[in-house]
């Protein structure tokens, strides 16, 4: 069942039950006014009966034609005490009305007729009028008026049927856009300030998010297999050049060495970016000082062969995070300073600032160009970022200052 269909069977069954509730309190409504009005009249009759009988003077013959007059069934009986002492009207009967009555005063209903009691010492009067008539005409309201309601309820159902389409044409626009999301079709601009339009809105711009996620994905899964395909082709060319000349050349093992660590870092990056992504996180509490350090012993033959100055300022920043994963982000963040930077120096660092910790890479290489892709070693570094709960900061001053913020956790030390 469909999105309009279903806001149709809630308006229709609304304004049934609205409908239905609304005719029952007019019913009861138009059945309390029309007996009251009835007991107004009895009662004015009552005392005019009241009346003649305490003047002592003999009933009118008329009386009973004065109390069928328009066609209108009723009786009247007079007692004193327990006896009957006159009758009259359309109905006889041998008992009174309402004996529960006797003496009192008020309208009461027994067996279809509305009875009137007006007592005055020991005299009761009592007169009444069957309600078949009444019954009828309420009756034939509610067979006019079911009908009635009925009509406009399927009319509303009908018209909200309508309006539901014109409110949710949006949302049908976004999805026949979903449906053919993969074929790359574009995403409709909606208009309008009601929550239809704001929750295709929020669709929109949800499509628009997995659109850019799908291009960066397929940039990604270009640039490693270049990345692969790059140390693959070099090791297969050292290897048929080894095969050919019957032993490898001491340049060639070198080769072949360099390139295997290639494919080990690209492997190391995708075991990390994978894991981070996924959310495989394994915390525990650490130093970034110590991580800083055995980077800066990790490194410094690097820099050395490269002739850049390697600098360490290693200062306590405990925090709660996944040593590997953040060794695989130190390790991205220092080899692309080292292999970018050509003269001058590359700073590890680590400190705390307020309720972070934080390591920091710095070099006095060229910086970031600008409308460069964003290669792997730096979707790991981010990724890993995002996964420990930190922040990465990006500053370019004389250089590049890349900094890791994580939050900050008190080491239990054994005392």
């Amino acid at each position: 069942m469909n999105l309009r269909l279903r806001l149709a069977l809630i308006t229709f069954s609304l304004t049934l039950l609205g409908l239905g509730l609304g005719l029952l309190l007019t019913y009861q409504i138009l059945e309390r006014s029309r007996l009251a009005d009835l007991d107004r009249e009895l009662e004015l009759q009552a005392n005019l009966v009241m009346q003649t009988v305490l003047s002592s003077r003999p009933l009118p013959d008329n009386l009973a034609g004065v109390l069928t007059q328009d066609n209108r069934v009723r009786s009247v009986q007079v007692y004193r005490g327990l006896q009957k002492v006159w009758e009259g009207g359309a109905l006889t009967s041998s008992l009174p009305f309402d004996a529960r009555m006797l003496g009192q005063q008020g309208s009461s209903e027994v067996r279809g007729l509305r009875v009137y009691t007006l007592s005055q010492g020991d005299l009761s009067v009592q007169l009444s009028e069957p309600l078949q008539l009444l019954r009828e005409t309420l009756n034939r309201f509610v067979e006019v008026a079911l009908p009635v309601a009925l009509l406009l309820a399927l009319l509303s159902a009908g018209l909200a049927y309508l309006a539901a389409g014109l409110a949710v044409r949006p949302l049908e626009r976004l999805t026949r856009a979903a449906a053919r999301f993969e074929q790359g079709e574009p995403v409709p601009q909606i208009s309008g300030q009601d929550e239809v339009a704001s929750l295709a809105r929020s669709f929109a711009s949800l499509l628009d998010r997995l659109k850019d996620q799908r291009e960066r994905e397929q940039q990604f899964l270009a640039y490693a297999a270049h990345e692969l395909r790059t140390p693959l082709s070099a090791f297969r060319a050292s290897l048929e050049a080894a095969k050919l000349k019957g032993q490898a050349a001491p340049e060639q093992l070198g080769r072949l060495h360099r390139e295997a660590l290639r494919l080990e870092t690209l492997a190391q990056n995708l075991l990390a970016l994978s894991r981070a992504e996924s959310g495989e996180v394994r915390g525990q509490p650490l130093d970034l000082a110590d991580l800083v350090s055995e980077a800066f012993d990790r490194f410094q033959p690097l820099a050395l062969e490269r002739g850049l100055e390697l600098g360490l300022e290693a200062q306590p920043a405990p925090t709660h995070a996944d040593p590997r994963l953040l060794e695989q982000a130190l390790n991205n963040l220092a080899h692309n300073a080292l292999r970018y930077t050509l003269k001058g120096s590359v700073t590890l660092r680590s400190g705390l600032d307020g309720d972070w910790a934080w390591l920091e890479v710095a070099d006095t290489g060229p910086g970031f160009r600008k409308n460069a892709p964003e290669g792997l070693g730096m979707r790991v570094v981010r990724s890993v970022a995002l996964a420990l709960g930190g922040q990465l900061d990006i500053q370019e001053h004389q250089g590049s200052q890349i900094r890791l913020r994580l939050p900050r956790h008190v080491l239990q030390t054994k005392g």
